[in-house]
């Protein structure tokens, strides 16, 4: 309960070591007026983050939508925060409830690209996890879906941004109360009291059933569960090689451990040892030191700071080199790499995001290839006065174990000119003399790590 300024501070650090944002973060926050969501905007501002607010009026309820859009531009400019509206029409037809998530999602996306967010919050809460593990399952879903909603995932397939869901350790009691305490106010939607949509239907009908019968706290069980299934399940969200967190395995007894470790083994690992073997092996990487790993034939299972990973040999990695050409794109299992000549040397080449380098394109002597890195190779880093190894270029960049074996250089004749994604060479840098200059962009395939 964030209901002091010792709990904002705990509150901040729990977002900021959750989620990775740094302090004073840039965050696009959802708000439909209702209590979840301007608790969170409440709650995100007054731990010092650099709040958007974003509203969507859908219009469905006539003057009570437009009551939610000026209540949301009115805690705006209470807080002094900038604010985005949109105003969307949904079709007549099909799944209405399905479309107004996906222009709410593409709104929140483009709201935080122009903002230059990285990350977007909504404020879905342990009751809300509890109905979707259940709806899940009355659907008949797989783990994934028992698994419920992950605390954070990207907003899109193929987007840097950040979707967050701060709130969803806390019940909707405790969030009503803190929002009470504090003497907060917020817009109740009378539609939620219908009982048309399934989550509403069971919500009003059949949750306050199971509350009788198992306690008022079942939706807290039900969310726990489904974090215990995440763990199991062993896969984050957009990773490209199961995880099994650490923490969530010390948690469990021996015997649980055990039986994970079985059913990760059997679907990841076939040709592993004897069961009893392989588990051993595993169960003791739990007490050593982050980068060391067991090997069977097939797949590596790393001991990274917070995790097992387990990473299963590839059959789509051969070759280990791939052809490159400026003005064309080289796709590999990793990602595509491509080339775009710019009209125009630019002054200031240098930008923030290390997938996207700009070199003196004549530098580039052809021919240009993509591979795998080699142990022991140096190149020589941009604004470096020497060599450096890549090895010691990855370490640096705490690239986990597992996903150093994985990195990419790009080649010209038998030279290193660029750490794909991390550093470009300086024999390749824009310099006074360059007069034709050309941009790399670097895309990961879907389901890879950067």
């Amino acid at each position: 309960m964030a209901s002091s300024a010792a709990d904002l501070e705990e509150f901040r650090a729990f977002v900021c070591e959750r989620f990775g944002i740094e302090p004073g973060g840039r965050i696009v926050v959802g708000a439909s007026a209702g209590l979840d969501s301007t608790v969170l905007l409440r709650l995100l501002h007054g731990a010092g983050f650099s709040v958007t607010v974003c509203h969507v009026n859908y219009g469905l309820r006539g003057a009570e939508s437009d009551g939610d859009e000026a209540f949301v531009r009115a805690l705006a400019e209470e807080l002094g925060l900038p604010v985005r509206v949109r105003r969307v029409e949904l079709p007549e037809e099909g799944n209405r409830q399905e479309a107004a998530r996906d222009e709410r999602y593409a709104f929140f996306r483009e709201t935080a690209e122009a903002e230059g967010a990285e990350t977007v919050a909504v404020a879905h809460h342990q009751n809300d996890q509890a109905e979707t593990v259940l709806l899940n399952l009355f659907r008949g879903t797989g783990p994934h879906g028992l698994a419920g909603m992950p605390a954070s995932r990207p907003l899109a397939q193929d987007s840097p941004i950040q979707l967050i869901r701060p709130l969803l350790g806390w019940s909707r009691a405790d969030i009503e109360a803190l929002a009470k305490e504090r003497g907060w106010t917020w817009r109740e939607d009378a539609s939620n009291a219908s009982d048309t949509y399934r989550r509403n239907w069971l919500r009003n009908q059949v949750l306050p059933l199971i509350e009788e019968e198992f306690g008022e706290d079942v939706s807290r069980r039900i969310a726990d569960a489904a974090e215990r299934v995440r763990a199991v399940v062993g896969l984050v969200d957009g990773g490209a090689s199961p995880r099994l967190s650490i923490d969530e395995l010390r948690a469990l007894s021996e015997a649980q451990r055990h039986a994970l470790y079985v059913s990760a083994l059997r679907q990841f690992a076939p040709t592993a040892p004897r069961r009893a073997d392989a588990v051993a092996e595993l169960d003791a990487l739990l007490d050593a030191q982050p980068g060391r790993r067991v090997v069977w034939p097939g797949v590596t299972v790393w001991r990274e700071r917070d995790a097992l990973v387990i990473e299963p040999e590839r059959d789509d990695i051969a070759p280990q080199s791939w052809p490159a050409q400026i003005g064309a794109s080289t796709k590999t299992p990793f990602g595509t790499l491509s080339f775009e000549p710019l009209e125009s040397v630019p002054a200031d080449p240098v930008t923030e995001d290390r997938n996207l380098e700009t070199a003196d394109a004549d530098a580039l002597a052809e021919p240009l290839h993509l591979r795998l890195w080699r142990d022991g190779e140096r190149f020589h880093p941009l604004g470096l006065a020497g060599s450096k190894l890549v090895s010691d270029l990855l370490t640096e960049a705490k690239v986990p174990p597992s996903q150093r074996a994985n990195q990419l250089v790009l080649c010209s004749g038998d030279e290193i000119v660029w750490v794909v994604g991390r550093r470009l060479a300086e024999e390749v840098r824009i310099v006074s003399s360059t007069k034709r200059a050309v941009r790399l962009v670097w895309v990961l395939a879907e389901g890879r790590n950067g």
